[in-house]
């Protein structure tokens, strides 16, 4: 069989970057046409919808309600919240868990969202504080965070960004040969670094800001110690120089052998 030309290759990544770019949106109300539906008579017809934008992150936005959603008690029109926020309706409280709670179980079986939180299980065999492979993967966080905030204003740049970080990681073999499928592509994508964020930075629904609320959230999240018992923020700080640290002054955790 002739190798597929890169250009194929490419052409492909894009195209399934553009689609999943689609983000899943909930609408929130006393309305039984909603996803989320809420019984209550404070709450609007259309009170509120919830955009997914990582599979623990989302766009909370009020669909200009008569008695207001708000955040951590503030009142928003559109916010990014998190399973650590506080949210209410009229005068109702949630946690966004309760919120996804009552969703159908069809929706939420079909979020096309890779998980992305940071990998923390480590092999019987491996010592206690061998951390190396983690923190080898950390180098493309660091290295990926200029270059998606850089890039994040313009939507074609971005998609055109994401198909170049995606096939110079896998190659064309990797998903050809999944037919293109989405699962393989996200998990394919999960892995490295932050592009997992790449759909959602292409996404029309979301603002510049937003995007860039984001990078920077995710970002913060997983640049730090991969001892999930320690897990210290390294910031702004190069992994080239942390590397040359070898260890974590922390807790000892060892990243360069």
């Amino acid at each position: 069989m002739p190798p597929i030309p890169v250009s194929l290759q490419v052409n492909q990544i894009e195209e399934l970057i553009d689609g999943l770019s689609q983000l899943p949106t909930y609408t929130i109300g006393r309305k039984t046409d909603n996803a989320i539906i809420v019984l209550n008579g404070k709450i609007s017809s259309q009170h509120a919808r919830l955009i997914q934008c990582t599979d623990t992150s989302f766009v909370l936005e009020d669909l200009a309600s008569k008695n207001g959603t708000f955040v951590n008690d503030l009142r928003i029109t559109r916010k990014i919240v998190d399973k650590k926020d506080k949210i209410r309706l009229a005068d109702i409280d949630y946690t966004l868990d309760q919120l996804l709670d009552q969703l159908p179980v069809d929706s939420t079986e079909l979020q096309p969202l890779p998980a992305i939180s940071p990998k923390t299980a480590l092999p019987i065999e491996k010592p206690l504080l061998d951390f190396t492979q983690e923190f080898a993967e950390l180098r493309q966080v660091f290295e990926q965070y200029p270059k998606l905030r850089r890039d994040c204003r313009n939507r074609e740049k971005m998609i055109r960004t994401g198909s170049i970080i995606v096939s110079s990681l896998v190659g064309i073999s990797a998903v050809v040969t999944t037919g293109g499928g989405a699962l393989p592509f996200l998990q394919i994508m999960s892995g490295a670094g932050l592009s997992m964020l790449i759909p959602t930075l292409c996404s029309t629904l979301l603002s510049t800001d937003e995007k860039l609320e984001l990078i920077d959230k995710e970002y913060r999240e997983r640049y730090r110690c991969p001892n999930p018992s320690c897990r210290d923020p390294f910031g702004l700080r190069e992994w080239e120089q942390l590397a040359q640290q070898k260890t974590c002054r922390r807790c000892q955790a060892i990243w360069i052998k």
